[in-house]
C-alpha cells in the first residue's frame, strides 16, 4: 500500500531529502521542547500559587526555612529563601558592629545590598524560564525558509526536465511540483507550531516575571519590617 506523502518523499531528489531531514530535526527538538515548557511552566504557575498562599501565613520572613520542604515550591520560594538569608545576615552584621553610631546609614547600605542579591536571585530563577524558547523562534523562521528552498529546487527541476525532455505534459513535470509541495508542506508543518507555542510561552514567562517582581517587592518590605522589629527592640534608643 503507497501512502502518497511517503512516496511524495521517496521520490523527492537529494536536495529535498537533506532540507526534509533538517526540518525533521527541527520537528523533533521543537516538539520536545514545547512538551517540556508547557509542563515546566504549568507547574512554576501552580507551585507560585501554593508557595504564595503557604508564604501569607507566615508571621515573619525568617519562618521560611521552617516551612515543609513539601510546600517550598515553585520559583517564588527561591526568592523568598534569598530573602530569608539577608534576612540574617544584617542581622548578623549588625551583632558584629554593636558599636556602630549611625544605624541610619548602616541600614541603608545593608538594605542596598540586600535589593541587589534579591535582584540577582530573581534574574537567575527567570533565566531558567526562557530555556529551549529561543529554539522555537530560530525554528519559525528557518523552517519557511527551508520550505521555500525546497520549492524553489522543486520548481527548477521541473523546468530543467521540461527542457531537457522538450514536453511539459504532466509525468514530466509532476515530480519536480511534488518535490516542491511536500518540501513547503514540511517546512509550514514545523514552522506554524514554533510561532504558535513560542508566542505561548513568552506571554506565559512574562506573568511568572511578573509575579517574581511583585513577589520580590513584598518579600524586602517584609525584610524590612522584620528587620526594624528586631533591631528596635534589641535596642530600643535606637
Amino acid at each position: 500500500m503507497n501512502i502518497p506523502v511517503v512516496d511524495m518523499i521517496l521520490r523527492s531528489g537529494w536536495v529535498a531529502r537533506l532540507i526534509m531531514i533538517v526540518l525533521g530535526f527541527f520537528s523533533i527538538v521543537t516538539w520536545a521542547i514545547i512538551i517540556n515548557r508547557f509542563i515546566s511552566l504549568r507547574r512554576a504557575a501552580q507551585g507560585n500559587r501554593e508557595f504564595l498562599r503557604a508564604y501569607m501565613g507566615l508571621a515573619s520572613l525568617n519562618d521560611v526555612e521552617k516551612m515543609e520542604k513539601s510546600r517550598v515550591v515553585g520559583l517564588l520560594s527561591a526568592i523568598a529563601k534569598m530573602g530569608a538569608s539577608e534576612f540574617r545576615r544584617i542581622l548578623d552584621d549588625s551583632h558584629k558592629l554593636a558599636g556602630v553610631r549611625d544605624w541610619s546609614f548602616f541600614l541603608q547600605t545593608q538594605f542596598a545590598m540586600a535589593v541587589e542579591r534579591i535582584n540577582s536571585k530573581v534574574s537567575e530563577v527567570g533565566r531558567k524560564l526562557d530555556r529551549g524558547i529561543i529554539f522555537l523562534a530560530i525554528a519559525s523562521s528557518v523552517s519557511p525558509f527551508l520550505g521555500l528552498l525546497g520549492t524553489v529546487w522543486g520548481i527548477m527541476n521541473s523546468f530543467f526536465e521540461i527542457g531537457n525532455q522538450g514536453s511539459a505534459s504532466l509525468p514530466v513535470v509532476a515530480p519536480g511540483i511534488a518535490e516542491a509541495l511536500i518540501v513547503t508542506l514540511v517546512g509550514l508543518a514545523v514552522a506554524i507550531p514554533s510561532v504558535v507555542f513560542y508566542n505561548y510561552f513568552i506571554h506565559r514567562v512574562d506573568r511568572l516575571e511578573i509575579e517574581m517582581d511583585e513577589f520580590k517587592n513584598l518579600v524586602f518590605s517584609h525584610l524590612k519590617r522584620d528587620i526594624f522589629g528586631v533591631l528596635y527592640t534589641e535596642k530600643p534608643g535606637k
